[in-house]
C-alpha cells in the first residue's frame, strides 16, 4: 500500500480534517495503528504552529495596548492576560483538530465511571447514552483544565516541540493499549465500537510496538534530548493504567478507552515537560 495512503487513512482517522476517504480508512488504520506516533507529531507539529502565531500575535496586541493605555505601568498583567488567551485558543485549535472524538471517549468513561455499583453491560450502556453525566463533564473540565494550564506554563520558546511531544506520547499510549488490552467480551462491546479491531491487528506483535516506541523515542529525544524519554515513558505508563481501567469499567478496550487514554497521555506528558524544562 502506497505511503501516501496510508498517511490519509490515519490522519482521516485521528483528525477532523476532511480527507478524501472511504470507509477502507478504518481498516488502514487499525492496520498501521504502530504509526500512530507519526501522526501524532504531525499534529502536535500544526498546533504548536498556530500557538506560536497566537502567542506572538497577541503579545504584540496586549503590550501596544498596555502601552497606548497605561504607558507600559501593567506589563506583568497584560502579559499574563495575553497568555492565558492564547493557551485557550490553542487548546481550542487542539480540539478542532482532532474533532473532539478523544474528549468524547473520556467524557464515555466518566459516564460509566459515575455508576459503581452497576453490571460491565449498564456501564458500557451508559457510557453511549446522549447524555452527559457530572462524572462524565468532571473528568473532561478537569482534563481540559490541566491540559490548558500547562500549555499557559510552557516556555513559548519550546511550545512547537512540546506539543509534538506530548501527541507523540499520546499516541504511543493508545498503542500500548492495543498491544497489551483486550476486548470486551462480544457480548458487552458496543457494536458501535471499533476498538476490537485494532487489537486484533496489533496485540501482542511485539515487532510492530518496537517500531512505535523506537519512532516515539526518536521524535521525542532529538527535541528535548534524553528529557524526551521522560515524555515518552508518561505515555506508556498511562496506557498501561487504562488496560486496567477499561478491565474494570467495561470488561476490556474499547473505543472510548482509547480515547480517553489519548487525552489523558497528552496530559501527563505535558507535566513531564513542564518539570523538566521549568523546574529541574
Amino acid at each position: 500500500m502506497k505511503a501516501v495512503t496510508v498517511f490519509r487513512g490515519l490522519m482521516a482517522f485521528l483528525t477532523a480534517i476532511p480527507f478524501k476517504m472511504d470507509e477502507s480508512f478504518l481498516e488502514i488504520s487499525a492496520r498501521y495503528m504502530f504509526l500512530f506516533p507519526v501522526v501524532g507529531a504531525v499534529i502536535g507539529f500544526l498546533v504548536g504552529l498556530y500557538a506560536r502565531f497566537t502567542s506572538t500575535v497577541l503579545f504584540f496586541l496586549f503590550d501596544s495596548v498596555n502601552m497606548l493605555l497605561f504607558s507600559g505601568s501593567q506589563e506583568l498583567l497584560f502579559t499574563f492576560g495575553a497568555k492565558a488567551l492564547a493557551s485557550a485558543m490553542t487548546i481550542a485549535f487542539l480540539l478542532v483538530i482532532i474533532g473532539l472524538q478523544h474528549t468524547d471517549g473520556l467524557v464515555d468513561v466518566g459516564n460509566a465511571l459515575g455508576i459503581r455499583k452497576a453490571s460491565l453491560k449498564e456501564k458500557m450502556d451508559i457510557a453511549h447514552v446522549w447524555t452527559v453525566t457530572r462524572t462524565g463533564a468532571f473528568f473532561a473540565l478537569i482534563v481540559s483544565f490541566f491540559t490548558f494550564l500547562l500549555v499557559f506554563l510552557m516556555n513559548n520558546n519550546l511550545m512547537i516541540q512540546a506539543l509534538i511531544v506530548a501527541e507523540v506520547s499520546a499516541k504511543l499510549a493508545m498503542v500500548t493499549t492495543a498491544w497489551q488490552g483486550t476486548s470486551p467480551p462480544q457480548t458487552l462491546e458496543d457494536k458501535r465500537g471499533k476498538g476490537r479491531s485494532f487489537i486484533d491487528f496489533i496485540r501482542k506483535s511485539h515487532k510492530l510496538y518496537a517500531i512505535s516506541l523506537v519512532i516515539s523515542l526518536a521524535i521525542s529525544i532529538a527535541l528535548f534530548g534524553l528529557n524526551g524519554i521522560f515524555a515518552v515513558a508518561a505515555g506508556i505508563l498511562v496506557g498501561a493504567f487504562m488496560i486496567v481501567l477499561g478491565k474494570q469499567v467495561f470488561g476490556g478496550v474499547n473505543g472510548d478507552i482509547f480515547g480517553a487514554t489519548n487525552e489523558l497521555a497528552r496530559m501527563f506528558a505535558l507535566l513531564v515537560l513542564v518539570i523538566v524544562v521549568c523546574v529541574l
